[in-house]
């Protein structure tokens, strides 16, 4: 009831609400379809009800005080639904949110991806103690080749999955992170681009490592004429006894 569209926010005020911020709720569809309504944003941006404010946090657009209002939500799925949705989500709101967020599978790339997502100023979080903010350092249009092979050696995988993806590893490193004791800090690894020869050989015949090797980028023309050989004229089976 407490959701309903033909009630004022007094009244919703007024009602007592179940709502578990661990469950998925689907976005209410009234308030979705309000979003080119400015006004309609920021009277519903400070409804009582959690789930209101979470449908007004997935407009492409709102309003700048809308925006500033629900960027301090003390409901953090608003926060996340405003990095994944909104277009004009601030700064700061996304560089909090990405400390506990990695992406969902309908916005993968939020909120790094995110146009107004720093890409500046980055190197002072080198050191930060916090995983998630230290491997935007390599971000950094000023980060160095030097960086990313600290960063292959961090202690948190997160960190050296972001340096096993990174074109400035040096061959010595990647072949050194094939070994890493985290799946994808390896599979990373194993489609670096600088990733020698002879490793990507030896992983085409590790049967563990063979369908990884076979889609990295440098994979050379001769092995890759072998293969489709092998596909088109398979050998034939070998007669029982």
């Amino acid at each position: 009831m407490a959701i309903r569209a033909d009630i004022t926010e007094e009244q919703r005020a007024g009602i007592p609400i179940k709502f578990d911020p661990r469950m998925h709720y689907y976005p209410l569809d009234w308030v979705m379809g309000l979003h080119e309504d400015p006004s309609a944003m920021r009277r519903l941006a400070s409804s009582s009800h959690p789930l209101i404010r979470r449908s007004v946090a997935r407009a492409r657009h709102l309003p700048t005080d809308v925006v500033e209002r629900l960027a301090r939500d003390d409901d953090r799925v608003v926060q996340l639904f405003l990095a994944e949705s909104c277009d004009n989500a601030p700064t700061d709101m996304l560089l909090r949110v990405w400390q506990w967020w990695t992406g969902s599978l309908s916005a993968p790339d939020r909120p790094h991806g995110h146009p107004n997502f720093p890409r500046r100023d980055l190197l002072r979080h080198a050191d930060d103690p916090n995983a998630r903010m230290r491997q935007l350092a390599l971000d950094d249009p000023e980060s160095t080749a030097k960086l990313v092979e600290e960063f292959s050696q961090d202690s948190n995988e997160e960190v050296r999955h972001r340096a096993a993806s990174d074109p400035r590893l040096s061959p010595a490193s990647a072949v050194r992170l094939l070994d890493d004791p985290h799946e994808h800090v390896r599979y990373a690894a194993a489609l670096h681009p600088r990733l020698p020869v002879r490793a990507l050989v030896r992983l085409l015949r590790d049967a563990d490592t063979g369908q990884t090797a076979e889609r990295h980028p440098a994979l050379p023309v001769p092995v890759m004429e072998q293969m489709l050989q092998r596909i088109q004229h398979p050998a034939p089976a070998t007669p029982g006894p």
